[in-house]
């Protein structure tokens, strides 16, 4: 198939051009980028093109192309305008072969995302009952007991999981905050209710001089109403060097013992351990 030069070297154009020679579903990695999957670095921006071909017809096989030949159910085709790729649910299925864990839970994460989610709960488990003994199911299960919903981005996700493999207790995710009078204060990223503990995640974007100001207020705010707020970036989830605690597992452990928290029994993977108060207490990777 032939562009002209002018045409953009995007995915979609090359998967546009190959399928329609091939007939072949975009799939896996790729799916995952059509769909805006949160993905590593170094698979998010892979030159090679992942197609599936339907049985009885043979895998693809190109220059830069990963064929596969599997069965696909129709309800895990979805047609485009330009393209048909794999359903958002099993495209992420088929990366339960390619990620680690903690990258299969925050792309499950992604899809059930607050806004704009492109499955549900149920659907998702419905999905996975129906894949039972398939390659890439016991991966997918194991992401499944850590996935959750009405997350908002990425990096909630990567802080959630850090707390919980070090044994602190596994936080709530954009609950509503309110004041005294029942006036809504804000949807802190992670928090403890109990110990009325919230942890912000300050992207790149919370640098602007305008959402600090933002940034400044929400947090007074909260401190106004009686919670402690925990303030993190990405170097706070980066060990300085190897085999030292992230600076977040830290400052979160001190927030959560400073209101009472005294360490549990550990939880079992995906299980909240619950913070137990003292009497002083406040209101309280495989691949």
């Amino acid at each position: 198939m032939r562009a002209t030069a002018a045409t953009p070297d995007s995915l979609l154009e090359r998967v546009h051009a190959l399928t329609a020679v091939t007939g072949a579903i975009v799939s896996h990695l790729s799916a995952a980028v059509l769909w805006g999957f949160p993905l590593p670095q170094a698979l998010e921006n892979l030159a090679v093109v992942h197609l599936t071909s339907r049985p009885g017809h043979r895998a693809v096989r190109h220059k830069n192309v990963v064929g596969h030949q599997q069965s696909l159910e129709p309800g895990e085709i979805v047609p485009g305008a330009r393209v048909s790729c794999t359903s958002p649910l099993r495209t992420w299925f088929d990366l339960a072969g390619i990620l680690s864990l903690d990258e299969l839970v925050i792309a499950g994460d992604f899809l059930l995302r607050r806004r704009n989610p492109l499955t549900t709960i149920d659907e998702l488990d419905a999905f996975l009952a129906g894949k039972q003994g398939r390659a890439g199911y016991r991966s997918a299960m194991r992401a499944r007991s850590l996935i959750r919903a009405d997350t908002d981005s990425p990096k909630e996700t990567e802080l959630r999981l850090l707390l919980i493999r070090h044994g602190l207790p596994e936080p709530g995710i954009n609950v509503p905050m309110f004041n005294e009078t029942g006036g809504w204060i804000q949807d802190p990223d992670l928090s403890y209710e109990q110990e009325k503990i919230a942890i912000q995640y300050d992207g790149g974007h919370h640098a602007s001089p305008a959402q600090r100001r933002s940034d400044i207020s929400r947090d007074e705010n909260a401190r106004d109403a009686g919670w402690r707020v925990v303030v993190l970036t990405q170097w706070d989830l980066t060990p300085f060097a190897p085999g030292m605690e992230p600076a977040a597992v830290t400052r979160v452990r001190a927030a959560l013992t400073e209101r009472g928290w005294t360490p549990g029994p550990g939880p079992k993977p995906g299980q909240r351990q619950r913070a137990r108060p003292t009497e002083h207490s406040l209101d309280t990777n495989d691949r």
